[in-house]
């Protein structure tokens, strides 16, 4: 039985730069965006809700 090492470039992968995963992420500002956005809503629904019940 052989072992033998087994490069990325074998399986038609590539390794990206930094800049290249963060173009394809977006990076973390959107999470940071998005995760404000629905704790606002959060607080703006249970702050409604709290006032009508």
């Amino acid at each position: 039985m052989e072992l033998t090492l087994v490069g990325l470039k074998d399986y038609g992968l590539v390794e990206l730069s930094i800049q290249e995963s963060q173009e394809i992420e977006g990076g973390i500002a959107p999470l940071l965006v998005y995760g404000g956005a629905w704790c606002v809503g959060f607080a703006v629904g249970c702050a409604i809700a709290y006032y009508y019940s």
